[in-house]
C-alpha cells in the first residue's frame, strides 16, 4: 500500500502509530489512526493518514485511504492484559518517531486535524503547523510512559507550558489519569475543549467554567478497544463539520462508541449502516 498525493485536501487527517495488539491465540491491529480513521471514513469522509509501520503489516482495511507511511522495520506492539476492572499494558516494540517535514502542504489544510499518538510519537507544539484547521488531539499517548520490562503506567502530560493552536479539542479517557479526576486541572484551562470519557459512565465536557455529563446507554462490553478513538473522530465530525452543537455531538458519539465495545478490536466500529441508525434514533428521540 504506497502513498500518493492528490490536489485536494483530504477532510481529515489522522496521525500516529499503527499498533499491533498481541491478544489470546495471536495479534491485530490497532492505535488510534486505525480506530478513528477508519470511524471518519464510515462517516463519509475522506481521510488520509500519517504513520510509521512495516509495509506488510499495514491493515486490508485501509483499502481506499490515502497513507504516508513513514519506513520502519518495527512496529509499534502491545500486550494487554484485561481483568474485570482494569487493564494491565506492555510496551513490546516501538516504531520511530514521526518526522512531520513527510507532511505534504495540502494535508496541512485538512478540514479537521487529529493527533493520535500511543508511545509520545508526535511532539505535543506540533499544532503549530496547523494554523487554519481544528485540531483534536487524543492525549493518551503522552500520558504514558513504561518502565524496562515494558509495563506501562501513567504519567502527568509533560511540556503543559507549550503553547497549543486556539481551535483545539483534547480527549482522554479516566484510565489514562490512573482512574482519578484529580490531575484533570493540569488539561482544563490548556485546551478550548475537553472530553474526559468514564466507559460504562458516559463522558464529562469541560469548556470554560462549565462542566457537562453526558450518559452512557448501558450495554454488554466484548472489548473496550478503541472506544475513546471512535468517540473522539465522532464527537469532531458531528461538531466541526455536521454544525452540531457540543451536547449533541457527545451523545451522538457516546452512542457509537457504546456500540463499538460491543465486539472485538476492529470488527467493533460501526458499520456506515449503523450510525444511520443511531443517528435516526438521536433525531427521533428529540
Amino acid at each position: 500500500m504506497s502513498f500518493q498525493s492528490v490536489k485536494s485536501s483530504p477532510d481529515y487527517l489522522i496521525m500516529g502509530h499503527i499498533t499491533q495488539d498481541l491478544v489470546e491465540g495471536g495479534s491485530r491491529p490497532g492505535g488510534t489512526v486505525l480506530y478513528s480513521g477508519i470511524m471518519a471514513k464510515h462517516m463519509g469522509l475522506h481521510v488520509a493518514m500519517f504513520t510509521s509501520c512495516p509495509d506488510d503489516l499495514l491493515p486490508e482495511e485501509l483499502i481506499g485511504f490515502e497513507i504516508n507511511n513513514q519506513p520502519t522495520r518495527n512496529i509499534t506492539t502491545f500486550k494487554n492484559i484485561y481483568s474485570a476492572s482494569s487493564r494491565e499494558q506492555y510496551l513490546i516494540n516501538k516504531a520511530e518517531d514521526l518526522d512531520f517535514s513527510l507532511i505534504p502542504e495540502n494535508w496541512k489544510k485538512a478540514k479537521i486535524i487529529h493527533f493520535g499518538p500511543v508511545v509520545g510519537e508526535i511532539t505535543l507544539d506540533i499544532d503549530q503547523h496547523f494554523f487554519s484547521s481544528p485540531v483534536c488531539y487524543s492525549l493518551q499517548g503522552w500520558l504514558r510512559d513504561w518502565d524496562d520490562k515494558g509495563k506501562v503506567f501513567p504519567v502527568p502530560l509533560r511540556d503543559l507550558d507549550l503553547p497549543v493552536v486556539n481551535n483545539t479539542a483534547a480527549f482522554l479517557s479516566i484510565e489514562d489519569l490512573g482512574g482519578s479526576r484529580k490531575p484533570i486541572d493540569q488539561f482544563w484551562k490548556k485546551f478550548l475543549l475537553l472530553v474526559l470519557t468514564i466507559g460504562n459512565n458516559g463522558a464529562e465536557i469541560f469548556q470554560g467554567e462549565n462542566i457537562i455529563s453526558v450518559p452512557a446507554k448501558a450495554v454488554v462490553e466484548e472489548d473496550p478497544s478503541g472506544a475513546g478513538d471512535i468517540f473522539a473522530a465522532a464527537f469532531m465530525i458531528y461538531w466541526v463539520l455536521r454544525g452540531k452543537n457540543i451536547i449533541d455531538s457527545a451523545a451522538l458519539a457516546t452512542r457509537i462508541a457504546a456500540l463499538s465495545v460491543t465486539r472485538p478490536g476492529l470488527e467493533g466500529i460501526p458499520t456506515v449502516e449503523e450510525i444511520r441508525e443511531i443517528e435516526e434514533k438521536q433525531r427521533s428521540n428529540r
